[in-house]
């Protein structure tokens, strides 16, 4: 049984990629124009990571594909709720997750949504920050699970368990 279950999550990740391929492409001709300004390709966290993107200030996802302004994505980011709470309370403490975790969350959301992805990712922006999609990628970032969005508060809180051992970067913010 359990190979049974390996072919099944083998089969249902392929899917995703395929489902997704519009935005993949997508990906895959900004960091083709990336590449052609310096930038370096590499595959990690369920994508093709473009590295050292010039004139781009933030990592991003589009499909399977990862365009990121800096060497890599060993890095501590700020979670976007607590940017959120330290805009209304400046006291507030910034409590940081890994930047390559919470971008491959983001390429697993991908995998669901497919093209659909980018127009609902955009409409939940009408709501309060963080957005579902980015609450979840920080979760899976902290937690190693929980990367689909939950409109539950219980499950949110559930997925808020220790970090998985391998969730932690090599440096800090």
């Amino acid at each position: 049984m359990p190979g049974l279950k390996r072919v099944a999550v083998f089969a249902l990740d392929v899917a995703g990629k395929l489902w997704t391929a519009p935005n993949t492409i997508a990906g895959l001709l900004l960091g083709a124009v990336a590449v052609i300004a310096g930038a370096r390709a590499g595959v990690a966290h369920n994508a093709i990571v473009f590295h050292s993107v010039p004139l781009v200030h933030r990592a991003f996802v589009l499909g399977n594909v990862i365009i990121n302004p800096m060497a890599d994505l060993d890095w501590r980011c700020a979670t976007y709720e607590s940017v959120a709470h330290r805009k209304r309370d400046p006291t507030c403490a910034i409590e940081t997750v890994h930047l390559g975790k919470h971008e491959e969350a983001h390429t697993r959301q991908y995998q669901v949504l497919g093209p659909f992805f980018l127009p609902v990712y955009a409409l939940t922006m009408l709501l309060p920050s963080p957005t579902p999609f980015e609450r979840a990628a920080d979760i899976y970032a902290q937690t190693g699970r929980g990367w689909w969005p939950s409109f539950s508060p219980s499950m949110r809180a559930a997925a808020r368990q220790p970090p998985a051992p391998d969730a932690q970067p090599k440096r800090p913010i």
